[in-house]
């Protein structure tokens, strides 16, 4: 296993998640959005490896796209960000929104973990999991700084629903969902 090519793998698949966190962070301490990046990146990591060591006949990537649908659902239906009485809804909100950023990782876990050995595996959700707390950090960090701040704070509401419907478009697309399931309909 090779550090620099987990490490690299880990921020081309994630930059998205982290350009997208930038608008939502703002509205949270640091402890719920690394609570719940991480366990979205684990349970996908997670995932991609039952799918690859298994069952990735049974499931293809296409799927994913139905987690754009989630975004969206949560742009337009979700809870207002300066509602934070609940921390709960706002763990799942989080939970569910680096879930499906992150969803199309799928495809490049799953081919990947076929051929890694249990104790790579379990390497790469330790480093997994250390990034994703280092990219939290990051994020609060940049979102500190005054200039952005402001910017964040005058209209990160619009800015974060914005991204999650864009987000999810983008999901949709990529994964080819609307052309796989107007084959299955015709």
């Amino acid at each position: 296993m090779n550090l620099l090519a987990v490490l690299m793998i880990f921020i081309g698949l994630n930059i998205d998640t982290f350009i997208a966190l930038l608008f939502v962070l703002r509205n949270y301490n640091y402890r719920l959005p690394i609570i719940a990046f991480v366990t979205a990146t684990i349970t996908l990591w997670i995932l991609g490896v039952v799918l690859g060591k298994g069952l990735a006949a049974l499931f293809p990537d296409w799927i994913t796209g139905f987690m754009g649908i989630v975004l969206i659902f949560l742009a337009v239906f979700g809870q207002n960000d300066d509602d934070n009485e609940n921390i709960n809804t706002g763990f799942i909100s989080l939970f569910l929104f680096c879930l499906s950023l992150g969803g199309d990782n799928l495809a490049v876990y799953i081919p990947w973990a076929v051929n890694l050995s249990w104790l790579e595996i379990l390497q790469i959700g330790i480093i997994f999991t250390i990034c994703s707390i280092i990219l939290i950090l990051l994020g609060k960090a940049i979102i500190s700084f005054g200039p952005i701040a402001g910017l964040l704070e005058k209209y990160g509401n619009y800015g974060s629903k914005i991204v999650y419907v864009l987000a999810g478009l983008y999901i949709i697309w990529n994964s080819h969902l609307i052309n796989h399931l107007w084959i299955l309909i015709n």
